[in-house]
């Protein structure tokens, strides 16, 4: 009677270990790979669970599945690691494989941010943005998508092109029409334009004083005169909103610079000789 409990207790372990071997063997080699890349995430290991993603995918049959470990493997690699030009290949893959236009639509769009914002490749980041405005149909998203690419335009040292894109977007614009007169002003002022520069940043200015007083666009407006060299104005304008400017000790350095700028002028009155 002693050796009948040891004994039915050594069956039951031998059929659960059987039955275990049994399931794992039924289960498909890209669901252990995702699973165990799973555990590896919760221990921190991101480098290891990328490659387990990366591996899941290739050994999935289904779509869905390969996606979803490409779509994570994509993340891993861009936040966690921050090894850019794996997840511009993985995203790459997730554009040209996914049956989901939604997961498409994503990963073209993290393919034009990792450019815009990440590797600062701005002639490639506006190749990205241009196909994606073409893909995306809601209106404000559009909108966003639209100020990007212009920044890329301005950015890649065009300001003309960015001016007339800013133009035929800024009719409809709703939400980004502040940010598009902003960057309307810089480019004015990269083509030497100031007059139409400061009068860019004042109607901006009239349109929303809070919007002006966040982005510190009183001192970018002192900074137009500046480069055009009317220093008595720069000036002027820095006392008449100096309480509107937060970084007082900024402000200071910028009219101590004016000043001096101003005394050295040629032809200025006051300038010593």
């Amino acid at each position: 009677m002693t050796m009948i409990k040891p004994v039915k207790k050594y069956i039951k372990t031998i059929f659960m270990m059987s039955a275990a071997l049994f399931i794992s063997a039924c289960t498909p080699q890209s669901d252990r790979l995702y699973s165990d890349a799973y555990s590896e995430i919760e221990k921190g290991h991101f480098r290891l669970a990328l490659d387990l993603l990366e591996r899941s995918a290739q050994q999935a049959s289904n779509n869905k599945k390969k996606t979803k470990a490409l779509v994570e493997a994509a993340r891993i690699a861009r936040f966690e690691i921050q090894d850019y030009n794996r997840a511009l290949r993985i995203n790459r893959e997730i554009v040209l494989k996914s049956e989901d236009s939604k997961q498409r639509l994503n990963a073209q769009e993290a393919l034009a941010e990792i450019y815009l914002e990440n590797l600062q490749n701005y002639n490639q980041a506006l190749g990205e943005l241009m196909i994606l405005e073409q893909l995306v149909p809601d209106l404000l998203h559009k909108e966003k998508l639209r100020l990007k690419i212009a920044q890329a335009q301005f950015f890649t040292g065009n300001p003309k092109s960015t001016l007339e894109y800013i133009d035929a977007s800024i009719k409809t614009a709703s939400l980004e029409k502040k940010n598009f007169l902003k960057l309307k002003a810089q480019a004015f002022i990269s083509m030497k334009r100031f007059d139409e520069s400061l009068s860019v940043y004042e109607e901006l200015r009239t349109l929303d004083a809070n919007f002006f007083e966040k982005e510190n666009l009183y001192v970018a407006t002192s900074i137009a005169y500046e480069e055009k060299e009317d220093y008595a104005a720069a000036l002027s304008y820095l006392e008449k909103y100096k309480d509107l400017i937060k970084d007082k000790s900024y402000l200071e350095l910028r009219t101590k610079r004016l000043k001096e700028r101003l005394a050295n002028k040629p032809l200025f009155k006051g300038r010593r000789k």
